[in-house]
């Protein structure tokens, strides 16, 4: 599970589209700081603590898969920007293929 700090700058790719992805779970692993992400169409993030998808408040974290949120949620590019700080962020994801 790879794990990354956020920024409260500027918005970065957490996770890029994949047309294989099943499912995906980002935890924010910070204490303190909450991190906002938001499902992305454009190559720049515009992902911001106002135009979010999602708030992950601190120690929180958010699963999505293919047979309740459906293929588009999934496969699409998300992105991510911390509320404060540099918040630590982990991500896990399944696909539907063994490699």
């Amino acid at each position: 599970m790879p794990t990354f700090t956020t920024s409260a700058v500027t918005g970065q790719e957490v996770l890029p589209r994949g047309s294989m992805r099943k499912s995906f779970v980002i935890q924010n692993e910070d204490a303190a700081d909450a991190v906002f992400i938001k499902r992305e169409r454009a190559e720049t993030p515009t992902v911001s603590t106002t135009d979010h998808d999602h708030r992950i408040g601190p120690g929180g974290a958010i699963a999505i898969n293919s047979l309740t949120d459906g293929l588009q949620a999934i496969q699409d590019r998300w992105t991510v920007i911390a509320g404060a700080n540099t918040p630590r962020v982990s991500v896990f994801e399944t696909e539907d293929i063994v490699r």
